[in-house]
């Protein structure tokens, strides 16, 4: 019964700690200069590390701290500039509108944004926080049949908001990378009643939402053609729940043992650095994935002008620095400034067998390469 109280009690400092007021900009953690990723970090308290020692400058509401995963994120990929816009008790509402005086997480991001991660967020819409401190209940527990489907209802109701989030980042960051984070795995089958005080059906009911919201944030991803990043699957996470005994947890416990300032049912110090790989995966796959679009986008054009032809890489703001045009294997002329435009002989192309190409040379954000655009032959040279 004291060891119940004194849980109740954590998650009302936990509900206090999450919804205070005041005003922290985003942190811009550091911007190295022009070129290579610039990466932008949104997300709920999850994301954030609220008092997870050390906290970054700003203090509430946001309570970021630089040992969160985005923050490991930004050094694993060798990030050109870092921006962390995470914020506790947000919804996703607040990725594109105000959380009180704090403005909207998407003010951080700009159409030099190569990298976003969106999330863990969408827990506080549905109100799972409050779920689980009603699960807390020494008198009487079962919050599974109390709350039942409703808490799922209100998860499945933030499917049109996040659709409108991630559609307004991919128009303000046309050209970045976009990774989802969803939530970890806090609690195993069953729970584990002899360390954290819930009934074994209270415990399968909680990571059961948590487990919602991840499918909700992950099937969004995949209609918004972005990266999912399903932390859950990290290896070792079954046996670094809140049920693992103090110092192994990713996920702290109802009663926070981990001495590093995690709150109840967020992510540890050594939790935050556990998922932080499966994190920086995901945005690699993610930028390869961006590349390949951008790579896409630059096409090449043949007209014909009088006796000559305009050759012209068309880069639609690509990141395009020199192109090379060919008539099979011989060189015709280079342009190493927009618009990528060249002029040549209308009779002397005719003469010449052999498809016309550019060799563009691009300069995308994490590799500079280059790549073969097909021009098609204007008739007049056929």
């Amino acid at each position: 019964m004291r060891r119940q109280a004194t849980a109740a009690l954590a998650m009302t400092v936990l509900a206090m700690t999450l919804t205070a007021t005041g005003a922290s900009a985003a942190v811009k953690v550091y911007d190295k200069g022009a070129g290579g990723e610039r990466y932008v970090a949104m997300g709920d308290s999850v994301a954030a590390g609220p008092i997870l020692l050390p906290q970054r400058p700003g203090g509430a509401p946001c309570y970021r701290s630089e040992k969160n995963f985005a923050t490991l994120t930004a050094a694993s990929l060798g990030a050109r500039a870092f921006t962390d816009a995470t914020c506790s008790s947000a919804t996703i509402d607040n990725i594109t509108k105000p959380q009180g005086s704090e403005p909207p997480q998407i003010d951080s991001v700009g159409r030099n944004t190569t990298l976003v991660t969106v999330g863990p967020i969408g827990a506080n819409d549905a109100g799972i926080v409050s779920t689980v401190s009603g699960c807390v209940n020494p008198i009487s527990p079962g919050c599974k049949e109390r709350d039942g489907q409703t808490v799922h209802d209100k998860i499945e109701a933030t499917r049109p908001e996040l659709a409108a989030a991630l559609k307004a980042i991919k128009k303000k960051a046309p050209r970045a990378a976009i990774v989802v984070v969803g939530y970890g795995l806090y609690i195993p089958p069953g729970g584990c009643p002899a360390v954290q005080p819930l009934t074994a059906s209270d415990a399968d009911y909680i990571q059961g939402l948590v487990d919602h919201m991840s499918t909700v944030l992950r099937d969004s991803a995949r209609s918004a053609n972005v990266t999912f990043a399903d932390v859950r699957a990290t290896p070792g996470s079954i046996d670094h729940t809140a049920c693992a005994p103090a110092g192994q947890r990713w996920m702290e416990g109802l009663i926070p043992l981990s001495a590093d300032g995690a709150i109840p049912f967020h992510p540890t110090a050594i939790g935050m650095q556990a998922v932080a790989p499966t994190v920086t995966a995901a945005a690699r796959r993610a930028t390869v994935l961006r590349n390949r679009t951008i790579v896409k986008a630059v096409r090449g054009e043949a007209v014909c002008r009088g006796s000559k032809v305009r050759l012209r890489v068309l880069t639609k703001g690509g990141p395009v620095v020199r192109a090379d045009f060919k008539v099979g294997r011989k060189f015709i002329a280079r342009d190493s400034s927009a618009p990528f435009a060249v002029y040549t002989s209308r009779k002397a192309l005719k003469k010449r067998s052999g498809k016309l190409t550019a060799r563009v040379k691009m300069t995308l954000p994490d590799t500079t390469g280059t790549y073969t655009v097909k021009i098609s032959r204007p008739r007049c040279s056929r």
